[in-house]
């Protein structure tokens, strides 16, 4: 009786091999540009949303010219504590033109701490000159808060993420499927093919 047992070649396990290394250099790389991708966007709206803010300081520095000019310091109040209401921001601060300081948020005296190195989230400060045609009149200070969660684009920009993931993840099990299938449908051709 003959024995029909085929012995893998040594040339067979280093393909093996071979497409193993491959198939998790792939993987890796996907995942890799995955998370690049994901960061990089994230990075993008945060930059978007600095420049809207900063699109709305030129607007709030007319206002406070305004006040400012016409000695109103109940209106810049009033307007401070406007501005400092909203979720995006962590503290507000007018200043004079000598840098004084002459109306802010409760907030401004502990965002000094968050400004540093060691702070977990630092803020993102963004500065803008209140100025009635060419004479300065002060400064406007606000504290940008970097956390994503505030803002919904964020949380649209990580659901499409996932949603990517997802089907990078069913890409590789239908590949992975139609692998094992067509080796399936080659070997059933081979073995057909052989018989006598």
């Amino acid at each position: 009786m003959q024995n029909n047992i085929a012995i893998p070649s040594t040339t067979s396990s280093y393909i093996k091999l071979i497409q193993l290394a491959i198939a998790v250099v792939g993987i890796w790389f996907v995942l890799h540009s995955w998370v690049k991708t994901s960061n990089q966007g994230l990075q993008i709206l945060q930059t978007q949303a600095e420049q809207l803010m900063r699109e709305n300081l030129l607007t709030l520095a007319q206002a406070a010219a305004y006040l400012i000019e016409n000695d109103q310091l109940d209106g810049l109040e009033q307007l401070t504590q406007s501005i400092a209401a909203s979720p995006f921001l962590y503290d507000v601060v007018f200043y004079d033109s000598n840098g004084v300081r002459i109306s802010w948020s409760e907030a401004s005296a502990a965002a000094r701490l968050m400004y540093g190195k060691f702070a977990s989230e630092p803020l993102v400060p963004l500065v803008q000159e209140i100025r009635n045609k060419q004479q300065l009149l002060g400064y406007i200070k606000i504290s940008l808060q970097p956390d994503t969660k505030l803002n919904p684009s964020f949380a649209s920009w990580r659901q499409l993420m996932h949603h990517l993931l997802l089907l990078l993840l069913i890409t590789g099990l239908i590949g992975y499927l139609l692998r094992r299938s067509f080796s399936r449908f080659s070997r059933q051709s081979f073995r057909l093919n052989t018989k006598p």
